[in-house]
């Protein structure tokens, strides 16, 4: 049976309408490739100029609490797609991803300055706690209505005369950046002109990109047969593959790098469905930093179950509707890809991505190495950059992905073998 992958891309897309995960319509829109409207293209952007198109695809093998998907990913590099599939298979037979843990609020944060006396500021703060809450439901009633809204709140002294309000917000679907901001600048004008007192002023009003308490937790548990090489058992990838992870949480330089393997995937799950990438990136720092960590998965091997257990928990500030999620076509089609997640299943989705990236990666490492793989999968992209014109880029990419080692010479020199043979 042929592999998904080893489809051409109009085959991908007539099994994805034959089963049922893509409606006729969305994929004629893939197929087709047009243009975003210019009329979307100035609402989205300032100084328009044209479009930046990167490539669209799908993660495959991915089963997640207990739900199969075909994950849209955009990006440029070819290796990290493949990873993810890679990965994921292997997971699979372990039963898939499982989700430990969700949570999806957004802080706001309310900032003073000319605080002279902290405990008397917390004093006239929770005698309108009521008060702040009917504010903040005032200032977005369709939130509300929705479902959402404050959920809590709390002051903190920072520095000797400044304090922060945090407000803890339920946005629903939604990242809710504009909901957040919305609130605190009204909460922020009530406390200003209510009960500030002296010289208290609020110094700023905004949403934090923290992440606190928008992440999950996604786990997974691999049988040492489905990590196996031609030479190596399960049992001694299984072992090297927890030794690595465990480096990595000791040794920065070596922790950046296998959190980017993770963030590989989990940007092109993010980018493909209309999210903040930059929003992604801040809360991870951020989470790291504050809980001093240096990685953000940890792999045990189990000898007693002869199985490898991974685990991953990262803050995804991101929504399932609102933004760029409904501006561009390609977005909502990654929505409908995805079966019309719940936000919740959408952060779930996302991490899993990473966690499949990870574990490929980490596999690779202890085993074969990270190159010939990669090199393979880059050997398309060699061709275009040595020259190759769209007729003659897979017959060149065959011709590499036959070579020991590859650069930019020698594509060049295979090229011009091929069409000095055609004259």
């Amino acid at each position: 049976m042929t592999k998904f992958y080893e489809l051409s891309r109009h085959q991908r897309l007539r099994q994805l309408v034959q089963t049922g995960a893509l409606a006729p319509e969305s994929a004629d829109f893939l197929a087709t490739k047009p243009a975003l409207a210019d009329e979307i293209l100035t609402a989205m952007t300032e100084n328009d100029l044209g479009q930046f198109v990167l490539p669209y695809g799908v993660g495959a093998n991915f089963l997640i609490d207990g739900q199969d998907y075909y994950v849209p990913m955009v990006t440029e590099e070819p290796s990290v797609v493949a990873a993810a599939s890679n990965g994921a298979q292997r997971v699979k037979q372990g039963g898939g991803f499982k989700t430990i843990a969700v949570e999806h609020l957004i802080l706001a944060q309310i900032i003073l300055t000319a605080v002279t006396d902290f405990a008397d500021l917390q004093q006239r703060l929770q005698k309108v706690d009521q008060q702040i809450f009917t504010v903040a439901a005032q200032a977005h009633p369709s939130m509300v209505k929705r479902g959402g809204g404050l959920r809590s709140w709390q002051v903190t002294p920072v520095g000797a005369d400044q304090a922060k309000i945090s407000l803890w917000l339920d946005p629903q679907a939604a990242f809710g950046a504009n909901f957040a901001n919305t609130v605190a600048e009204s909460v922020a004008e009530y406390l200003q002109q209510q009960m500030l007192v002296a010289d208290e002023q609020v110094l700023a009003a905004i949403l934090s990109n923290s992440g606190a308490k928008m992440y999950v937790t996604v786990q997974a548990e691999i049988p040492w047969s489905a990590l196996a090489t031609s030479t190596l058992s399960g049992a001694i990838v299984a072992a090297r593959i927890a030794q690595l992870n465990q480096f990595s949480q000791q040794d920065a330089e070596r922790a950046c790098t296998e959190n980017k393997g993770i963030l590989n995937g989990v940007f092109a799950a993010a980018l493909a469905t209309g999210n903040d990438l930059r929003a992604i990136s801040a809360a991870t720092t951020a989470w790291l930093i504050e809980r001093q960590q240096l990685v953000l998965s940890q792999w045990q091997n189990l000898p007693a179950d002869r199985l490898l257990r991974g685990k991953l928990t990262i803050p995804l500030p991101i929504g399932q509707v609102g933004g760029a999620i409904n501006s561009l076509p390609t977005a909502m089609i990654s929505q409908e890809l995805l079966q019309q997640p719940t936000v919740e299943q959408l952060m779930s989705i996302i991490a899993s991505v990473g966690l499949a990236n990870n574990l490929a990666a980490l596999r690779s490492l202890v085993t074969t190495g990270i190159q010939a793989g990669h090199m393979r999968l880059q050997a398309a992209n060699l061709a275009i950059l040595a020259g190759a014109q769209p007729a003659e880029i897979e017959l060149l990419t065959a011709l590499l992905n036959q070579e020991h080692r590859l650069d930019l010479a020698k594509a060049q020199l295979i090229l011009q073998q091929l069409r000095q043979q055609k004259r």
